[in-house]
């Protein structure tokens, strides 16, 4: 069952990381259509505070949802949800209408995320970091693919719309596969691993680091993949393809990342996978913003990727150790962290660049890079003094 659990996750999650970057994907073609009807460029960026308050509420969906009806359930309803949304959201003109379809979809893609990575935690139990970062690295294969196809679909003369609707008939197509598998699953009702939030567990200091890491790494990442087929377009002058072909370029090395950590998270310790990645982003993140040339922006795309890649399912996993007993609520507590990630930076991003340029608005999230380096250290400085635990639990994967 824990294999069958497992495949069930990696499935969800690959479609989950095609349909994590559709806006991004898009966001040349969907601007200038919103910009031609009066908006700003500060305006359009409420759309990515509109995905983290979706997601917020997706996690707390998924806390009562596991409780109510089971993860495996969790999962089929959420993808049903979220396929009609994306249907929704595809045929909304006006623009208040497509920023709450897109809270809707943020809700059901939290909502599944959650429990897929939930599921996919206490079924690896022996080798959660591992298991994560593979997870996670399928989750960077589904996004690096997207882009491409999408960006070549819009030169052949698609309309941007169609990537939400066809997105919404995959998910729906997954929907009817896992409720035919784990429809009939007993649920799990308040057991361990219940996905419920906890932010007293934020007076914990390690855990407030992991907060604190998870909110860095999707405040960076998804300010950059908001804004950089934009900003290669305007900037750079390139194509709408290769300006979309960056967030390929990024999630290509995301992916690469995730399934190095997973190699050798176990073996060398989950705080050095912290301190190489936090070294590797301070170092590599500026060449985003000062490239002077197309393909030094490109370089940096990659190694920014590459150098974020592990950080969030590390801090699930680590977490994941530090609450054996409390999977769902580390899960749910540290997707929060990532969503608000996911809201407060984009937001400034599109403020910064309404009067100062996208240029400086990527530089200006610089500033939350170098304290991943001191984090690190404090939880390595945590791992010292923590006695070793053996598991006992076989993985899956």
């Amino acid at each position: 069952m824990n294999r069958r659990l497992t495949l069930l996750g990696l499935a969800g999650y690959l479609l989950i990381g095609a349909a994590a970057v559709l806006v991004p994907s898009v966001m040349p073609l969907l601007t200038d259509e919103f910009v031609a009807a009066g908006l700003t460029l500060a305006a359009i960026g409420v759309i990515f505070p509109a995905r983290s308050v979706g997601g917020i509420l997706g996690n707390l969906l998924a806390g009562i949802g596991s409780d109510e009806v089971g993860r495996s359930r969790l999962v089929w309803v959420s993808a049903l949800l979220l396929a009609a949304a994306l249907g929704m959201t595809a045929t909304a003109r006006l623009w208040p209408l497509f920023v709450g379809g897109f809270v809707l979809i943020s809700a059901a893609q939290g909502a599944l995320a959650t429990g897929i990575n939930a599921l996919i935690a206490d079924a690896n139990q022996s080798a959660r970091a591992k298991a994560l970062n593979t997870l996670h690295g399928v989750y960077g294969a589904g996004a690096a693919v997207s882009p491409l196809i999408i960006g070549y679909l819009i030169d052949q003369g698609v309309a941007w719309r169609w990537a939400l609707g066809g997105t919404g008939v995959i998910w729906l197509v997954y929907a009817g596969a896992a409720y035919l598998l784990y429809g009939k699953a007993p649920a799990q009702h308040q057991g361990e691993g219940s996905q419920k939030l906890d932010w007293g567990m934020l007076r914990a200091g390690p855990f407030l680091a992991l907060f604190l890491i998870a909110f860095v790494y999707n405040g960076v990442a998804y300010s950059l993949l908001g804004w950089v087929a934009v900003f290669m377009r305007d900037a750079a002058g390139v194509s709408t393809f290769l300006s979309v072909a960056m967030i390929s370029v990024f999630y290509v090395a995301l992916t690469l990342g995730r399934f190095l950590c997973a190699a050798f998270a176990e073996r060398i310790g989950y705080a050095t996978i912290f301190l190489v990645l936090a070294v590797g982003i301070t170092l590599t993140y500026p060449l985003v913003v000062l490239g002077i040339h197309s393909w030094l922006v490109a370089v940096g795309v990659f190694l920014t990727g590459l150098s974020l890649s592990g950080l969030f399912p590390t801090a699930l996993a680590y977490g994941a150790r530090l609450y054996p007993g409390r999977t769902g609520t580390v899960t749910g507590t540290l997707n929060v962290a990532m969503t608000l990630g996911g809201m407060i930076p984009p937001l400034w991003t599109g403020v910064i660049a309404e009067s100062w340029g996208l240029q400086v608005a990527l530089g200006v999230n610089y500033i939350l890079v170098p304290p991943l380096i001191l984090l690190a250290l404090y939880l390595g400085r945590q791992d010292a003094r923590r006695p070793a635990v053996q598991p006992t639990t076989r993985s899956a994967l």
